[in-house]
């Protein structure tokens, strides 16, 4: 159980110091807007850090930093970080505080293998099952992820909804529970990180909201499937050496 000792150590890094990627944490209109509660915020925004490789393993966060940045009590903050140790993000140890464990290379793999295998099987079953409306509101937020790109906007969070609306026009509530399960372990932001990712996911955007719209359900499958291994692809080079080694190798 966490204890309220000072638990930033003499070891790892100083995480006090340590910003989020994306900008300063949501607002708490935000948060009301949105239905999430402090906890939420918090373990949203450690997990993205821990998953993105800002927070890297063995480095040891400070709770009552924590607590500061986020404006609230030692109480949520304690209970966001249980949350991470029960998604074995981080340790939780009574004299030496909380250690991020982090994720291998292998992990970070495996998670878009297996997020990219669910997404293509609902964009699949979106291609043969998609009401008019449906189609309707996945062109919406193609077009979203578009106007975002080129205004300067939240080009993660039309994305986030471009994908959802896709899981949704599977019609099929267990592929959507998985989706979201699996989505726990996976960046929720990385687009914000990696600018160039932005130009990539457009016209493949495109061709999926296409094979869609046709019924292609096979097309429609693998073109999301391919989405979400190149975007890993890109991921990793970014992680390893930046920006400009991590286009996917398309020999």
């Amino acid at each position: 159980m966490l204890r309220g000792s000072d638990v930033s150590g003499t070891t790892g890094r100083n995480t006090s110091s340590i910003g989020s990627p994306w900008g300063p944490p949501a607002s708490s209109n935000d948060n009301l807007k949105f239905g999430m509660t402090v906890r939420d915020r918090v373990a949203r925004e450690i997990r993205s850090r821990v998953l993105l490789g800002v927070l890297a393993a063995g480095d040891r966060i400070d709770l009552d930093a924590l607590a500061v940045e986020f404006g609230t009590s030692r109480t949520p903050v304690r209970e966001a970080i249980l949350e991470l140790a029960n998604d074995n993000l981080v340790k939780v140890a009574p004299r030496s505080g909380v250690t991020v464990v982090g994720l291998t290379e292998r992990d970070l793999l495996d998670n878009f293998e297996i997020m990219a295998s669910l997404s293509g099987t609902a964009a699949g079953w979106a291609a043969e099952r998609a009401r008019p409306e449906d189609i309707e509101r996945i062109r919406e937020f193609r077009d979203a992820v578009v106007a975002a790109s080129e205004s300067g906007g939240d080009v993660a969070l039309a994305n986030f909804e471009f994908h959802r609306r896709i899981n949704q026009a599977s019609h099929s509530p267990r592929v959507m529970a998985l989706i979201a399960q699996t989505a726990r372990l996976f960046p929720e932001r990385f687009s914000d990180v990696m600018p160039e990712q932005v130009g990539c996911s457009l016209p493949e955007h495109a061709a999926l909201v296409d094979a869609i719209c046709a019924g292609d359900r096979l097309k429609a499958q693998m073109l999301t499937e391919a989405h979400f291994r190149d975007a890993s692809v890109r991921l990793r080079a970014h992680l390893r050496n930046g920006p400009d080694d991590a286009e996917p190798d398309k020999n």
